[in-house]
């Protein structure tokens, strides 16, 4: 999502853009108290990444078809891809080693005809002309730099069949720092990994002009955290202005927008998306997942205008959720490039039954356009275990 070098809130003027103007609302000491706390939290240093790569964030993952694949948002590429462009709206990594005790150094990513990292979400046909006219290295069509980008966010993989499921948004962006518009959110289907996810059709469209998008930009951007429990589909929309609303569906209906549910709090689901309340607040990208070892969910991320990552915890999706506790603080960006945004726990990797979880994020660096991913192992205890 980074757009410039500069990554300043990227994630709360996503907010805004799609939900109107505002302050972010936040409380982050309401609640019950957590259900755990932190032993230790390690720094085990940046994720290896293909020198083709000078940088990119984001980075939710799952367990597909034997691989822990990664998703990214704006990736900057040292050297052109095929269509001679050196920015892509997202790319993947995947790799099969899923023991994270001395990091991950296995990752790789599927090659273009030029070997330049591939995107994960196709473009449509028109997308792609679009995007290739306006490319700023080879433009074609003023205003330069203008573009269509695919953001993806939660990734879920279906036990039943073991297909994938990938949350993304759309978005137009303009030439300049912070000038774009998100459009709506999505969900792609993803039957095999040798092949590329599939976005929908709808008919008639939800969004004109854009039929494969299930929400508008006026509605939650549900994605930012997903799981499957006891067969149904658990997905948050979240941002910093007006918090984590939840909905659900059947994994076989994600893409039919009737077929989603909404907690409109006190226990019940409605029909109705304005029903939906905010569940909790204070974040945007997160991870959600239940932790055998707690015996609760837990969710992480890093508040707005902090390089704190955070977690809380609850017995049920829709909460009551817990106050925040810290996990741990990131380490510090290159000066003037930000805060972090992209905190983000990979369940794939929990160790011990989720005693261990293993946590990413993204910061800036020194070169133009470049930034690291790193990896942090932290240990927890129960609430319950302690002196």
């Amino acid at each position: 999502m980074r757009l410039t070098n500069s990554a300043i809130l990227l994630a709360s003027l996503l907010a805004i853009a799609m939900q109107g103007c505002g302050l972010f609302s936040s409380s982050p000491s309401s609640g019950p108290a957590p259900a755990l706390s932190v032993v230790q939290a390690t720094d085990l240093g940046p994720i290896p990444t293909n020198p083709d790569i000078l940088g990119r964030d984001g980075g939710y993952s799952a367990l597909f078809q034997g691989y822990s694949v990664w998703l990214y948002d704006d990736t900057f590429l040292a050297k052109p891809n095929y269509e001679d462009r050196t920015l892509l709206s997202d790319t993947w990594s995947f790799t099969t080693d899923l023991n994270a005790q001395d990091g991950i150094p296995g990752f790789r990513e599927r090659l273009d005809s030029v070997g330049a990292p591939t995107m994960i979400l196709p473009e449509t046909p028109a997308e792609q002309a679009f995007n290739q006219a306006h490319n700023g290295t080879n433009c074609q069509t003023p205003p330069c730099g203008t573009r269509w980008a695919l953001w993806p966010s939660a990734i879920v993989v279906n036990p039943v069949d073991n297909t994938a499921l990938i949350f993304y948004m759309v978005v137009s962006a303009m030439p300049g720092n912070f000038n774009f518009q998100g459009i709506g959110t999505s969900v792609a289907t993803w039957q095999d990994i040798q092949q590329q996810p599939q976005r929908p059709t709808l008919n008639p469209p939800i969004v004109p002009d854009h039929p494969d998008l299930l929400f508008t930009q006026n509605e939650p951007g549900f994605g930012s955290a997903a799981f499957i429990s006891n067969g149904m589909l658990y997905v948050y929309g979240c941002d910093y202005t007006s918090g984590c609303k939840l909905g659900r569906v059947s994994p076989a209906n994600a893409q039919v927008r009737s077929a989603w549910s909404f907690y409109a709090g006190a226990g019940n689901w409605s029909a109705q998306i304005g029903d939906a309340v905010t569940v909790f607040n204070n974040a945007n990208i997160l991870s959600i997942s239940w932790n055998a070892f707690l015996q609760c969910y837990v969710a992480l991320y890093s508040p707005p205008f902090s390089q704190n990552v955070v977690m809380r915890t609850s017995a049920n999706p829709e909460g009551p959720w817990s106050r925040e506790t810290l996990a741990f603080v990131a380490m510090q960006p290159t000066p003037g490039n930000g805060n972090v945004y992209d905190a983000l726990a990979h369940a794939e990797y929990d160790a011990n039954n989720g005693q261990t979880i293993y946590v990413s994020y993204s910061r800036a660096t020194p070169a133009p356009f470049s930034s690291e991913v790193r990896l942090v192992a932290v240990q927890l205890q129960s609430a319950s275990s302690e002196p």
